[in-house]
């Protein structure tokens, strides 16, 4: 018999819409009038921006600096070729020293005759000195600029050859990171991950049985929807394969599949192993990192509410509210070996964000997982999400969110937590509050108070749908990461 879990906060009696995990985003996800702030920001990001010669000046210096930024690799090779033009100027001048002071001499005596005066060496050599270093600079200026076209021409990119190199630079880190999670909320986090760190491990939760993912499961395929969210958040390939990869059928014997899911279904049949498969569909996308299933079982989700009754399926947890505890069936699945491992090895782990009960937890009762977290000495980062959800977190604070993870899995798999204390326009709350969404309290002192160190910032993107900004997400989690 399952032991109750001490008693999570619940919602309101007058229970909020029920919503599936992004709904209450997609009833906000609409067009907005026009004349509106949001039609604004639209128009100004479609206007041709104005051109002017000094602005194509400043942008032409700032390419010229932007070579010599650090970690691109070119500053050696051009330091190399300078200190070779001079040990070369300087081997030619004492090879041919007597000649060389013969032809001057000539050309003093030439221009004494010719103009009646007399040369003056030193503002001559000093032109010529100058004449050539501007010809040497326009030279490798000329070079960098037909070796981009040349990378341009190819057709394999829509960057030029120094925004590639810079990005290459950004994404040399070797930082190893561990990512748990499944939904939106991770997905969005890796696309801002990936520019700091090409070893990441997304961790991604195996229990979803709605839309897509649910049909495919009825026909003995283990759900593919996170894992693809994923899987495109850390491709490096053309735009268009991602759009192509997360397009949904909109009519048809696929109507409302993902390509991506399609794709990851043929792969598994392919390579007859599911953890291959999702190896080989992520070479597809060139990814950064890697994506892996927390557990390649059959595995369902339960929920136990407050008023003792269980629900069964993940897309009826999310409806249920006044969720006391959530389990698996069976309760004891096995990891992914190469998750363990990951594990082991990390440097940073981070769950979430995501939804608590029915994306991040489910992860961390695979008891491997669990037990891998804990022993690990790296720092471990729960990623508080901005607003509840209706039915699932409703009325949460960051430190029921951080007390619900505790309850379930113990002590010492959170180190840290980050909450967003970032100031949401009134106009969007009052959005979200009609679908029965709220702002998540960053209390920080209650999250002390459980152990847990808590960091706060301003995270959010709130522009059409109050959601983490992943850019600013990913820089505050390294930021903690170089102070550790």
């Amino acid at each position: 018999m399952r032991e109750p879990l001490p008693p999570l906060p619940s919602a309101p009696a007058s229970q909020a819409p029920a919503f599936a995990e992004g709904k209450a985003d997609q009833l906000l996800l609409k067009s907005p009038p026009p004349g509106s702030e949001l039609d604004e920001g639209r128009e100004e990001q479609h206007q041709e921006p104005r051109s002017s010669q000094s602005k194509e000046d400043g942008h032409s210096l700032l390419r010229w600096v932007q070579w010599f930024t650090p970690g691109i690799g070119v500053k050696r090779w051009l330091l190399l070729v300078l200190l070779g033009a001079i040990a070369g100027g300087a081997g030619a001048c004492l090879s041919a020293a007597y000649t060389a002071v013969e032809w001057s001499v000539d050309l003093i005596e030439w221009f004494s005759e010719h103009t009646g005066r007399v040369l003056n060496t030193e503002v001559v050599g000093a032109i010529l000195l100058a004449l050539g270093v501007l010809a040497t600079l326009v030279g490798a200026r000329g070079a960098m600029r037909a070796v981009e076209r040349a990378y341009a021409s190819t057709g394999h990119t829509q960057d030029d050859f120094l925004e590639t190199a810079l990005k290459h630079r950004e994404r040399s880190g070797h930082t190893k990171i561990v990512a748990i999670g499944g939904g939106t909320g991770l997905s969005t986090m890796l696309r801002g991950l990936k520019k700091y760190s090409s070893r990441i491990t997304a961790v991604v939760t195996m229990a979803d049985d709605g839309g897509s993912s649910g049909e495919l499961r009825e026909h003995g395929m283990l759900p593919p929807g996170d894992l693809r969210n994923c899987i495109a958040a850390l491709a490096e390939s053309e735009p268009l394969m991602v759009s192509l990869f997360q397009h949904r059928f909109e009519s048809g014997p696929f109507k409302g599949h993902p390509v991506g899911n399609i794709i990851l279904t043929a792969m598994v049949e392919i390579e007859d192993d599911y953890e291959k498969a999702v190896q080989s569909t992520s070479k597809v996308l060139a990814i950064r990192g890697r994506v892996l299933p927390s557990t390649v079982e059959n595995i369902r989700m339960g929920a136990t509410l407050s008023d003792n009754t269980e629900v069964l399926g993940q897309k009826n947890i999310g409806k249920a509210g006044h969720i006391e505890r959530v389990f698996l069936i069976p309760d004891s699945p096995r990891a992914l070996p190469a998750v363990i491992e990951a594990i082991e090895d990390a440097e940073v782990i981070i769950i979430g964000p995501g939804s608590l009960f029915t994306s991040l937890i489910p992860n961390l009762l695979v008891p491997d997982i669990a037990r891998a977290i804990k022993s690990s000495k790296a720092p471990k980062i729960y990623v508080c999400n901005v607003m509840t959800q209706p039915g699932e977190t409703s009325s949460f604070k960051a430190s029921d969110h951080v007390a619900a993870i505790i309850r379930h899995i113990g002590s010492g798999v959170i180190t840290h937590a980050l909450v967003n204390n970032g100031h949401v326009k009134p106009k969007m709350l009052e959005k979200y509050e009609a679908v029965g969404a709220e702002y998540v309290e960053p209390d920080e002192a209650s999250i002390e108070m459980l152990g847990v160190g808590p960091i706060h910032g301003n995270f959010i993107d709130d522009s059409n749908l109050v959601r983490h900004n992943s850019r600013k997400l990913a820089a505050s989690i390294f930021k903690v990461i170089t102070k550790m």
